[in-house]
């Protein structure tokens, strides 16, 4: 399924593609290169609706998070 992470102080939004998605998190690939670490809260933008939470670890273009 494909959505969106909103992130950082300026709203950054990426594209991403996500591969595992629980009441509790998601694991979230990167759709473009990213050589920054991603950190703190964001907003995981669904067709569904948005889930808040924080970035729970990062390898790669390969992010975790966990949903408040």
């Amino acid at each position: 399924m494909s959505g969106q992470i909103v992130h950082g102080l300026h709203g950054e939004v990426m594209d991403v593609v996500v591969r595992n998605l629980t009441d509790g998190g998601a694991k979230v690939r990167l759709t473009a290169p990213h050589r920054m670490q991603i950190t703190g809260r964001l907003v995981l933008k669904l067709p569904d609706g948005e889930r808040r939470g924080v970035v729970a670890w990062q390898s790669g273009q390969e992010l975790g998070v966990k949903f408040d």
